[in-house]
């Protein structure tokens, strides 16, 4: 089996797509199958990706055109696509070639795909329109992909502690927001131990701030650029501040309390479904040091809050989605023969 993945991500754009769609790889890799990634971010590919996946640069984001001419007669068995720009006349393009599976994260796009993807909280509250016959539709957290370090660590019993120890803040993969400072110093005055991870996509100046608001206060913090150790990091942890990204499944499926707050309107919807479940303690957009001070505050003090929160993150995350959704590409390529 010949799967090629279209996707997209970097500091600009942040690199969640990346992040689940290498998920989807490596799950594809493990069961002796071929992986190629089609991209106009080549560089940041290939430093999530493995060197297993051959990266293929394209000259065009939104252009169908550069991408479904780009196999030069080595077709894969199917597409696979996690990219904002892949409309309904691309997906049609697509699947005219190949079968096709399409992730997406809203209902912005009618949808011409054999298997459709959105394995967000919200992803059964959306109305979706499609052209051509409906697809299999993938839609909840039981189709969420993570990467296989989290589904391995979400099968151990996460660490318990009356008293919180240990604290991540997490900003996704380039901090677009620059919240990381703000996070850090509503740590002031608390007796713990921080985790303040850089991304691979912060800048050097991003990183020199963290170093500064670290060093202003009390609270013990170790500054981390994109450490090997993450996951165990983020297992590891009393409680997480985060963005509403796709990071907070992953903090779910390792039973993580978390603090969230949303940066870009793509978050919104995971911000108020997460309201909604009680799943996380949520902030508004732009939240400022008190704010964070207040949720960081609740969490020590209210040990029946963290363990509701673990408690529910885990049940809502079992942490199977990316077998679930290769599972399902594997139906559609068997049902849809070259």
């Amino acid at each position: 089996m010949d799967i090629t993945i279209r996707v997209d991500g970097g500091s600009k754009i942040g690199y969640g797509h990346l992040i689940r769609s290498n998920a989807l790889a490596d799950e594809i890799l493990a069961r002796g199958n071929d992986v190629r990634v089609a991209t106009t971010t080549p560089q940041s590919a290939r430093s999530v990706f493995s060197d297993a996946v051959n990266v293929v640069e394209l000259s065009s984001r939104d252009d169908s055109g550069t991408f479904v001419d780009w196999p030069n007669g080595n077709e894969p068995d199917a597409v696979f696509t996690d990219c904002y720009p892949v409309d309904t006349e691309y997906q049609r393009a697509v699947r005219d070639q190949v079968p096709l599976a399409v992730l997406q994260d809203d209902a912005r796009h009618a949808i011409c795909a054999d298997l459709f993807v959105n394995g967000n909280l919200y992803a059964t509250d959306l109305e979706y329109e499609f052209v051509g016959q409906e697809p299999k539709m993938c839609l909840g957290t039981d189709y969420v992909l993570l990467r296989n370090e989290i589904r391995e660590r979400a099968t151990d019993e996460p660490p318990w502690r009356e008293q919180p120890e240990h604290a991540l803040v997490m900003m996704g993969g380039s901090d677009i927001a620059n919240l990381t400072p703000t996070a850090v110093r509503a740590f002031d005055g608390i007796d713990i131990h921080v985790d303040a991870i850089v991304g691979p996509g912060f800048s050097q100046a991003q990183e020199q701030s963290i170093h500064a608001a670290a060093e202003e206060i009390s609270a013990d913090v170790a500054v981390a650029r994109d450490p090997e150790d993450l996951v165990e990091r983020m297992f590891q942890a009393d409680f997480a501040v985060s963005t509403a990204s796709s990071t907070t499944y992953e903090l779910f499926a390792l039973g993580t309390p978390i603090i969230s707050v949303p940066v870009v309107d793509n978050q919104e919807p995971i911000a108020q479904s997460l309201r909604e479940h009680y799943a996380a303690t949520v902030l508004g957009r732009g939240a400022e040091k008190m704010a964070f001070q207040h949720a960081i505050k609740e969490y020590i003090s209210n040990d029946v809050l963290r363990r509701e929160r673990r408690d529910i993150g885990r049940r809502l995350v079992d942490g199977r989605g990316t077998e679930r959704v290769v599972a399902e590409i594997c139906d559609v390529i068997e049902s849809n023969p070259l």
